[in-house]
């Protein structure tokens, strides 16, 4: 027996080795010139997504100079006011992008052409291809500063490597960085589902892995009375020497010696991230749990995670001895960590019963309507079946047009936006009709979209469930300018800022104009600055703003002051 256990662990780790072996080692070097620490590594589950790529630590400040991982060129820069605010793609020879991310300034000549595309679009948000060749860069030349820019919830570098011609997110870990790492996975509880059933009709049995000689198990055999067993693990990774608790790279399940499941997180483009919503219990998180990562696909998950997407998507108990199923959980520097859970059904299965009517299934154009509400949700919408909900209550608000819809649960996940219709219950007035918005409340989140019209029908499209119904906003929003005011004599100014603030959340437009030409004001959130540059000349000037809601509301104001 011993011998055939060191067999199977020389054949892992030799298959763990060759999954590795096809990315250059040492070709792109480490982006800071501090000692490597890691926040958060690649595959960290995060809200509708994974993590694409290694969040640098910087010691907590900002404006520490980032150079090139290889030579290139530059290639692309982003500029937005969430996501990853301003960022420069790097090209590379051998057929990999690289990206840095939440950065301060760009290199000087960069931020000169950046800033003149900006003003000849008028707009600060920018995604612009930037000509081969125009900017070449060294390896370890200075490309910029790191910054806190925005999504980035504190100073710190996100650093990704993609496929140049896929733009699939690559696993950094797998370059051969020089980062310290002898710290196995640690392993935490482990979910058990009845497979014969949707994972959202059904709460899960959680079972809490002991470790006992470096390895972990359940003590005993867990019974099931099912021939079908799903499972989900929680478990987290950590790097020598830093606290923080990381993603997990990669899972392997066997039954005995067959392999019967499990994944890698490797390889995640931008178009199936959101399938971690598929690969997570979201029910049991959105509830206040823990995340639990399924060890098999379900079957509306087309992430390419999985390498035994087509041995199995569950453990098949179709008999009643012990099956003896092995966790083993690895890292990127094949640090592992193994788990052994023996599991046993008893007797025949239990009978399940059916989903109850309207079913909503994976694969399928899911329709429902009636005289009030119509709702289309596409085929690759959903991750598994459902026993759709359905509710409607009067809403008193004058200006509600519709009932309260209870559309399902948001528990469950909804990966591509469905389309909602519901007939107005009121007269709408006139002055009204074109400030018509479909409001989404999932759970303390509200989400609203302008509604379309279309044939005595209002539409608009979400990708969550929750309660929809359609109002009226004729309310603008508010501008406030902080330390200007009309009239003002400004001897020294280190920035205007301008806040918005609306009674919905979304904001559409902000423009503004000094003495009749378009300024660019930066925006985190709903605040918007201007840092003073040879524009804003000593003399009278006018600044205009403007801004408009979801609902087309706008507001305008107008200072003038002198400098």
């Amino acid at each position: 027996m011993r011998i055939l256990a060191l067999v199977v662990f020389l054949l892992s780790f030799l298959e763990s080795l060759s999954q590795s072996t096809s990315y250059p080692k040492g070709y792109f070097r480490y982006p800071l010139q501090i000692p490597p620490r890691l926040n958060a590594n690649f595959g960290e589950m995060r809200p509708d997504h994974f993590h694409m790529g290694l969040d640098l630590f910087t010691e907590r400040r900002e404006n520490l100079p980032i150079v090139a991982a290889a030579d290139g060129y530059v290639a692309r820069v982003k500029i937005e006011p969430g996501g990853f605010g301003r960022a420069i793609y790097l090209n590379h020879p051998n057929g990999f992008t690289t990206l840095y991310a939440h950065m301060n300034d760009f290199m000087p000549a960069l931020e000169e052409w950046l800033k003149k595309e900006q003003y000849a679009r008028e707009s600060w948000s920018v995604d612009l291809p930037v000509p081969e060749g125009k900017f070449p860069v060294k390896k370890g030349q200075f490309i910029g500063y790191s910054g806190n820019t925005g999504g980035s919830m504190g100073p710190h570098v996100h650093f990704e490597i993609r496929e140049t011609a896929s733009e699939k997110c690559l696993n950094p870990l797998l370059f051969g960085f020089s980062i310290p790492d002898n710290v196995p996975p640690s392993l935490a509880r482990m979910a058990v589902y009845d497979r014969r059933q949707s994972v959202y009709e059904q709460n899960p049995r959680i079972l809490t892995l002991v470790s006992k000689a470096g390895v972990y198990s359940v003590p005993g055999v867990v019974k099931v009375n099912t021939d079908r067993v799903v499972l989900a693990l929680q478990a987290t990774d950590q790097m020598s020497g830093v606290p923080n608790a990381n993603g997990i790279y990669e899972v392997r399940v066997q039954d005995g010696k067959k392999k019967i499941g499990g994944f890698a997180i490797d390889r995640v483009g931008y178009d199936e991230t959101r399938y971690l919503n598929a690969h997570i219990d979201y029910k049991t998180k959105l509830a206040g749990g823990s995340y639990l990562q399924f060890l098999f696909p379900l079957d509306g998950d087309m992430l390419g995670i999985y390498p035994q997407r087509n041995i199995a998507h569950a453990i098949s108990l179709d008999d009643t001895l012990v099956h003896v199923i092995r966790l083993e959980v690895l890292d990127p520097n094949g640090n592992r960590s193994v788990a052994i859970v023996n599991f046993q059904r008893t007797g025949d299965p239990k009978p399940i019963p059916p989903l109850r009517s309207p079913v909503m299934k994976p694969g399928e154009m899911n329709i429902f309507e009636n005289d009030k509400l119509q709702l289309v949700v596409p085929e690759a919408s959903l991750y598994d079946s459902i026993s759709f909900v359905y509710a409607a209550k009067p809403n008193p608000n004058a200006l509600s047009f519709s009932p309260q819809f209870s559309l399902h649960r948001y528990t469950v996940p909804v990966h591509l936006p469905y389309t909602v219709k519901i007939k107005p219950d009121k007269a709408i007035p006139y002055p009204l009709r074109e400030r018509m918005l479909i409001l989404l409340r999932e759970k303390e989140d509200i989400s609203v979209r302008k509604a379309r019209w279309e044939l005595g029908w209002y539409a608009a499209s979400f990708r969550g469930f929750g309660e929809v119904q359609l109002v009226a906003d004729d309310q603008p929003p508010v501008l406030q300018t902080p330390g200007l005011s009309d009239g003002a004599m400004i001897k020294s100014l280190s920035r205007i800022v301008v806040t918005a603030s609306d009674n919905y959340p979304a904001i559409r437009n902000f423009r503004a104009e000094l003495d009749g030409k378009w300024l660019m004001f930066s925006q985190k959130g709903r605040t918007f600055t201007y840092k003073p540059d040879e524009r804003l000349t000593p003399g009278p000037h006018t600044l205009a703003l403007r801004v408009e809601d979801e609902a087309g509301n706008r507001t305008e104001k107008t200072i003038r002051f002198t400098r």
